[in-house]
């Protein structure tokens, strides 16, 4: 494979892409098994093309816990009214 096929292939290869096949190897294997090597078999991609767009694992993790927030929830930072344990379980379902 050339360097411009690698490069390419990575390109091609969008970050919410390797989020989404990320969370569903998470919902899996849990977070003890999710691997860069596991998810870069899922994508079907050399391991390397996942730092393409993630740093590291570490930051990988940070835009699964972003997606999780944006899916599921409602608001981001309690209200000043609200009570927090009300905005604890209203968010954890």
């Amino acid at each position: 494979m050339f360097i411009s096929d690698k490069v390419s292939s990575m390109t091609k290869l969008q970050p919410n892409t390797v989020i989404r096949a990320a969370l569903d190897l998470l919902n899996e294997v849990g977070v003890d098994g999710l691997t860069t090597r596991k998810l870069a078999e899922r994508l079907g991609v050399q391991q390397p093309a996942l730092y393409w767009h993630f740093r590291n694992k570490r930051a990988l993790l940070d835009a699964l816990a972003e997606a999780m927030l944006a899916e599921n929830h409602t608001h981001s930072v309690p209200r000043a009214d609200d009570d927090w344990r009300s905005f604890l379980i209203g968010n954890a379902r």
